[in-house]
């Protein structure tokens, strides 16, 4: 009886074209075969599942095969075929996460001494090799210090950051990218074509997005999805597998998103979780969702892992809302992560953060009221006291020239505190500083400064006159029918509606 062969070793590559993803990597190490340039000692780093073990033993291959060293490895030879089945003796794959002592390595320097068996290099490969112990580096940082000319050293590691330096200038090293989205989808379609079952286009996306650009993991999925589904593989049975939700169910959350549907939105997040999915999942793939359109929206030809029967939908919605909304939209999100990834119950935290992305209609009309030239002369601060004296015309000027000529003369402080009043008007021949609302100490240091407030003002070309005003009874009274009719402006009462805030103070600008 013949057992079932994993489609992962299956379709593990076995020429250097048949990479997927790692033009870089190859390209420079068929450079090096062709002239004859070969390193002692190589690192090969990323993600786990991007071909780094594979393209050891292909480098292995091409060392050792007979027409070698060669770029093109024949792989019918006795060589190429015992490294491919794993049975060649001159090449040891050691697994550095088990054998990482000290005694390790120090049979492997016994080991690197011999002359190969029959190839012409003895090549270690020394996989998860950042797991080394500490006592264990000196004795690995002698062998490749000074190797012998049969021996060449490979390691493979997803972390080589935890590499000494030491070592790591002694090695080649190269960097395995991430495998887009797209190359995966190509490659499990073309696997399986070739093994003879159907795979849709939205299950291949999925598939891929679900494995982050591993495509050793996207292989074993198509395994355990194929398992399952009996048959032909579609989005459905993915989702059901790996419990990430199908593209249309995010697409359902977006479009309610791009509306300012808060009650379709949460909608779509309850029925994921009766459906027994990880509502954090379907937030994730919302995030990627959110920087796929803000691609869209700075290159409309940009490639997204999603569906490309979907592009122009995602299209238009990225032109509609543009980048600086959408930078905003998937900043938003990000925090959102935060809160998700550390709540109790992310079911309660996935609502949360999409409902507030779901109310980005409403800042944007809050921001265009805000920004709008008000119709009637009252001033708003919803919050605190606002700074006055800064606006541009009439009194506003008056309260910028005060502070100029207060920073001419090294009043640094002082202008700071002129800065931070209400409002600098001219009533008269006297220049009036309106504090009502500032602390009690910066009124009476501003009092106790009116002799140098007043050289100021006359350097500045105001009236010398200076009265410093804390807001008395009359004002108070001014106050009140000023506030009132500011409280019945419809402007207004849309942003304390929205922002649930209140009215601290209100002044009429002359």
């Amino acid at each position: 009886m013949t057992s079932y062969q994993v489609l992962a070793r299956r379709w593990r590559p076995q020429k250097f074209e048949d990479l997927v993803g790692q033009e870089v990597v190859v390209r420079t190490l068929r450079n090096a075969l062709a002239s004859r340039q070969i390193a002692h000692a190589y690192l090969f780093s990323g993600l786990r599942g991007v071909g780094k073990t594979t393209v050891a033993r292909l480098l292995a291959k091409a060392l050792n095969c007979d027409k070698g060293p060669t770029p093109e490895p024949c792989g019918e030879c006795v060589s190429c075929v015992e490294i491919a089945a794993g049975s060649a003796l001159d090449v040891l794959e050691v697994d550095a996460a088990s054998e990482r002592k000290i005694d390790d390595m120090r049979e492997l320097r016994d080991l690197m001494r011999n002359l190969p068996m029959r190839d012409r290099y003895r090549v270690i490969i020394l996989d998860e090799a950042h797991q080394i112990t500490h006592d264990a580096w000196p004795v690995l940082l002698k062998m490749i210090e000074e190797p012998p000319p049969h021996v060449v050293f490979i390691f493979a590691s997803t972390d080589k950051q935890k590499f000494p330096a030491t070592i790591l200038s002694r090695c080649q090293q190269l960097d395995f990218r991430p495998i887009p989205v797209e190359l995966v989808v190509a490659r499990l379609s073309w696997i399986a074509e070739k093994e003879g079952f159907g795979l849709t286009s939205g299950a291949a996306q999925l598939i891929a997005r679900a494995t982050e650009g591993s495509l050793r993991d996207a292989l074993s999925l198509l395994d355990r999805v194929r398992a399952f589904a009996e048959g032909a593989v579609d989005e459905s049975a993915v989702a059901e597998v790996v419990g990430l939700p199908p593209f249309e169910t995010v697409l359902a959350l977006w479009q309610a998103l791009e509306r300012g549907d808060v009650a379709a939105a949460l909608q779509v997040v309850r029925t994921e979780e009766q459906a027994g999915r990880e509502p954090a999942a379907l937030y994730d793939q919302l995030v990627q969702l959110l920087h796929a359109l803000l691609l869209l929206a700075n290159d409309p030809k940009a490639p997204v892992p999603f569906p490309a029967a979907h592009r122009d939908t995602l299209r238009t919605s990225a032109t509609n809302l543009g980048s600086p909304l959408l930078v905003r939209l998937l900043a938003l999100a990000l925090e959102g992560k935060g809160l998700v990834a550390s709540a109790e119950r992310p079911g309660i935290a996935v609502a949360v953060a999409v409902g507030r992305l779901t109310l980005w209609p409403r800042l944007q009309r809050v921001e265009a009221l805000l920004g709008r030239e008000p119709a009637s002369p009252p001033s708003v601060p919803t919050s605190g006291d606002a700074p006055a004296g800064k606006a541009g015309g009439g009194p506003a000027s008056a309260g910028e020239r005060l502070v100029s000529a207060l920073e001419a003369g090294g009043a640094h402080l002082l202008a700071g505190r002129v800065g931070s009043v209400r409002e600098v008007s001219i009533v008269g021949d006297t220049l009036v500083l309106h504090c009502g609302g500032l602390p009690a100490a910066a009124r009476k240091s501003l009092r106790e400064a009116t002799e140098q407030l007043a050289a100021a003002a006359r350097e500045a070309g105001l009236p010398g006159d200076v009265r410093v005003d804390d807001g008395g009874p009359e004002g108070g009274k001014q106050e009140q029918g000023l506030r009132a009719r500011v409280e019945a402006d419809e402007g207004v009462r849309r942003v304390l509606e929205v922002f649930g805030g209140r009215l601290n103070s209100v002044e009429e600008k002359p």
